[in-house]
């Protein structure tokens, strides 16, 4: 019995070894369709595994350089600054690590002999928000400062040399106290002529740090800005270039002012990600702490600004009281004296009560730009990455089905005698199973290994360079995303290839051993159309009854034909869209030339010298400032406007490319004096071409762009907050969304706007800024651009011509994407094309024999079957260019880029291109099956099965 039972052991073990042998040879014997199914995967994965390493790398390098940098977890700006109470109250809240008072300002500096904006910030004690030194070193002592390189490259200066700054004094948290205090002085001041010998301080005095010449000692990265200057993120923001400046904590002119923003870090915030969900419950956590002790400290900030504005001028009063307590009781003198004095105290009990309350603005790392831009994209490629393998996996499924079904038809005597000799269904399949999973796995391993490595490797090191200025990129490899990836290919191909195989093992032994018998001719379509079956030669009725004869293959060809197609055609369709973005923009919405922005104290004299200007066409002047968009609720303020960038704001700082986070965009608000018009300058309309007009009534309504519109879910008749550069909040209407392919504006009437921030019929509008229209070509317009930014009114002067140049030139990042997609559709149209065009060969072996047999050419053999093939791919491709349009929409609907716009757009070229790529993928194919043709053996494939 154990004998029986060992010999049975023995048969079982024989037979499993004879299938495996069977199988590894059928992988040698049927080596391109092998191929073909291990390509496909091998593509599909390293699609996956690419883009989804790319997303993971982009995230995970900036979550480095902020720890190396010590960003900020959170941030607050106040209207009235901080002191040292305030961080010490901060300190004490549970969670909270390192807090840091900063002091920033807005400076103005000159490169290459124009004036430019620069923003002041001095090191802090706690080392947060530390700038990435990239060489010399940090400023140590007063006269000490470090620049970016952009600013060494802009201005030609190097390392030792010197630089001068002049503060902007209207952001300086320390000038609006002294002034509020200076005011009330005045008041006082005419009581008596004591005030007239009052201590004033001097400008120099009150400035946040001391002025003169820093000498050049280190190179850095500010971490609050990473997007590559001269990247095509900063080109679509159209933001003005911010030089950022460091210096040490001694070149603060005065030590006891107030700090501009203080910087929070969260115990434990280091050790997450920063975009993970863990690291922002953890924030989130330590900012309820801190809400929980803003009131009480707004109103303790707003009580010692009060008694610094209160001291001097009730001791100077006191003083004053002495003196008039001396004159004799009854004088007019006195009396006239002491009825100054209450004067002078009941006016500063006004202007007290006047002073608005301080005010906290909490925000976390989304209003950071760049914190935001690289979370969009990297989800968006994140998606990418699932969108784009659900292809290669259909063509996959396709190629797999065809491979194995040819395998098994070839292989139908062999199955019958593997039945015949009692061999299971599970047995029989075990040969396919194999030899499909084999495939799957060394395709899977390679494509593995090339999308979570090797690409990577090359787009993080070059590509990302520049969008973003982060020195290094990590690699991060996730193989639980390319082994996720075989696994989904190993289901779906295997399950195919078992599903054919299940056919032929339903039948009996007997049948299989026989012949499969051919199918049976019938009258096709085209044949009961006389007109034209009549018309066609004898070639191509064969032609035409053989694609009905094989409909699944004709099927499979026209798909694998439309999925190149449709590939290449939202390629070249990706790029013809990105590359008219600017020409439409200026060309269609902003048709002025150029954009001068000023202070508004220095408009009235550049806007004489514009009148005069010979060059000028015409102009309009208006409000331009920075201002933050607000679903509802709370707004969190503008980016840095209040840690001095305030002035930035009003200069015209054009930051729109700030990603939306927690329902708050950055926005360039355009206000529209009255009865100015914008015709000739801005065309607004909406995305359908309507016209849109601005409101001039007394209500408070704003016309927001589609950007903006998408990111709140915004129709005409709703309502969005907005937050102006000095944190004024207003709700107001939308009454029009208004199509723009670059960045995010909003634009109001100036009825409108006094009407959302409660502006005084009698405050004058502070114009800063010019649209121009300017004579000439677009070098003309850059010369004249050029000249206007060499003056010391204009803070900051953009030309349209020269951005839509610059554009052009710097949109590497795009042909790339392109390049690859065209790589992408070659290899699928190939490997569909040549295992399909074999099959078609192997199947019909007997059939081209006897044409052959018959005397027919070898041109005329190649022309028999090759010519099914161009028909078939020539459907494929007209149906294949429509579906590439709508593909095109549905990917730059899923990019949702940061203050981009971009909208399909495929020039007829790129359809041509696509059509004709596709036409020469399938030639290629046919000129190499066409060996396969002249080795036919007619005497071996016409001999009898039987």
């Amino acid at each position: 019995m154990a004998h029986a039972q060992q010999h049975a052991k023995r048969r079982v073990r024989a037979k499993r070894a004879a299938l495996y042998k069977d199988a590894w040879r059928a992988i040698a014997s049927n080596g391109k369709r092998f191929a073909a199914i291990a390509v496909i995967v091998a593509v599909g994965v390293m699609m996956m595994g690419a883009l989804s390493s790319i997303s993971n790398d982009l995230r995970g390098g900036l979550d480095g350089f902020f720890d190396k940098t010590d960003m900020h977890d959170l941030s607050i700006v106040s209207t009235y600054g901080f002191d040292d109470d305030d961080v010490k109250a901060l300190s004490d809240v549970d969670g909270v690590g390192a807090v840091a008072g900063q002091r920033s300002a807005s400076a103005y500096t000159r490169i290459d002999g124009k004036q430019s904006s620069a923003t002041v910030t001095a090191l802090n004690d706690q080392g947060l928000d530390q700038p990435y030194l990239t060489d010399g070193r940090l400023p140590e002592k007063a006269r000490e400062i470090a620049v970016t390189e952009q600013y060494l490259t802009d201005s030609g200066k190097a390392l030792g040399d010197t630089l001068t700054f002049t503060l902007d004094e209207s952001t300086s948290v320390a000038q609006l106290i002294s002034g509020a205090s200076g005011s009330s002085d005045s008041s006082s001041g005419d009581s008596s002529d004591s005030s007239d010998s009052s201590d004033t301080s001097s400008e120099s005095d009150s400035d946040t740090f001391a002025t003169g010449e820093y000498t050049i000692v280190g190179t850095v990265i500010d971490p609050n800005d990473i997007v590559n200057p001269s990247g095509p993120m900063a080109l679509i923001s159209g933001a003005k270039t911010v030089y950022p400046l460091f210096v040490s904590p001694e070149a603060v002119a005065e030590t006891d002012a107030p700090y501009t923003s203080a910087l929070i870090s969260v115990d434990g915030a280091a050790d997450l990600n920063t975009y993970e969900d863990d690291y922002l419950a953890l924030v989130e956590r330590a900012q309820t702490g801190i809400e929980k002790i803003q009131s009480s400290r707004e109103q303790a900030r707003t009580d010692a600004i009060k008694d610094a504005v209160r001291e001097p001028v009730e001791s100077k009063l006191d003083e004053q009281k002495r003196t008039i307590a001396a004159l004799p009781d009854g004088s007019p003198m006195k009396a006239t004296a002491e009825q100054k004095i209450a004067d002078a105290e009941s006016q500063l009990e006004s202007k007290l009560d006047a002073l608005p309350e301080a005010n906290w603005i909490i925000r976390d790392r989304s209003a950071l730009a760049s914190y935001a831009d690289v979370k969009t994209e990297g989800e968006m490629i994140s998606r990418l990455g699932k969108l784009f393998p659900i292809l290669f996996l259909v063509i996959a499924i396709l190629v797999s089905l065809t491979a194995v079904a040819r395998m098994v038809e070839e292989d139908r005597q062999l199955i019958g005698t593997y039945k015949a000799l009692g061999y299971t269904r599970g047995e029989t399949m075990l040969k396919y199973l194999i030899y499909s999973s084999a495939a799957v796995f060394a395709g899977g391993v390679v494509g593995g290994l090339i999308g979570l490595a090797g690409l990577p490797f090359v787009f993080t090191k070059r590509m990302l360079h520049i969008l973003y200025v982060i020195p290094t990129y990590p690699l991060i490899i996730d193989w639980r995303i390319g082994i996720g990836g075989i696994l989904l290919f190993l289901v779906l191909i295997a399950g195919s290839a078992m599903a054919v195989c299940a056919g032929s093992l339903r039948l009996q032994p007997v049948e299989l051993l026989r012949p499969k018998a051919p199918k049976a001719g019938k009258t096709i379509v085209l044949q009961r159309i006389g007109f034209v079956w009549n018309h066609l030669s004898f070639l191509g009725k064969v032609t035409a009854r053989n694609l009905f004869r094989y409909k699944s293959r004709a099927f499979m060809v026209i798909i694998g034909v439309l999925g190149c197609t449709a590939l290449m055609t939202a390629g070249f369709g990706m790029a013809s869209s990105a590359m008219t973005m600017m020409p439409r923009q200026f060309g269609e919405i902003a048709t002025y030339d150029v954009m001068a922005v000023t202070k508004p104290a220095d408009h009235d004299k550049a806007q004489k010298a514009l009148d005069g200007d010979d060059a000028v066409e015409s102009s309009v002047p208006l409000h331009l400032e920075s201002a933050t968009l607000s679903a509802g609720g709370d707004v969190d303020g503008n980016g840095e406007a209040g840690e001095g960038d305030a002035g930035n704001s009003e200069s015209g700082e054009t930051d729109n490319g700030g990603a939306a986070e927690d329902g708050k965009l950055t926005v360039q608000l355009m206000v529209i004096p009255d009865g100015e018009s914008l015709d000739g300058y801005l065309d607004l309309h909406t995305t359908d071409g309507q016209p849109i007009a601005l409101d001039e009534g007394s209500e408070a309504t704003a016309v927001v762009t589609a950007n903006a519109a998408k990111t709140f879910g915004l129709d005409a008749g709703g309502t969005v907050e907005i937050a102006d550069a000095m944190m004024d909040t207003a709700q107001v209407k939308v009454t029009g969304v208004a199509q723009y392919y670059t960045g995010n504006i909003v634009v109001m009437s100036e009825a409108a706007y006094r009407a959302a921030f409660d502006v005084d019929d009698d405050t004058d509008l502070a114009l800063n800024a010019d649209l121009i229209k300017v004579k000439g070509d677009g070098d003309a317009q850059i010369a004249f651009a050029d000249d206007l930014t060499g003056q010391d009114e204009y803070l900051t002067v953009v030309s349209t011509a020269k951005q839509t140049r610059d554009f052009a030139k710097s949109f590497l990042i795009f042909f790339v994407m392109i390049g690859f997609i065209v790589v992408m559709a070659a290899i699928l149209a190939v490997v569909v094309l040549y295992t399909l065009a074999s099959t078609n060969i192997s199947e019909r072996e007997r059939e081209l024999a006897t044409i052959k047999v018959l005397g027919f050419r070898k041109k005329e053999v190649h022309g028999y079957v090759n010519k099914e093939m161009l028909l078939l791919a020539a459907i494929g491709i007209v149906i294949g260019l429509p579906c590439g349009r709508g593909l095109l929409g549905f990917l730059l609907g899923q990019l949702n880029l940061p203050g981009m716009n971009i909208v399909p757009h495929v020039a007829w070229y790129c359809y041509a291109l696509a059509a004709l790529l596709a036409f020469g993928f399938t030639v290629i194919v046919e000129k190499a099956t066409n060996k396969s043709l002249d080795r036919i053996d007619m005497v071996g494939a016409l001999k009898s099965p039987e």
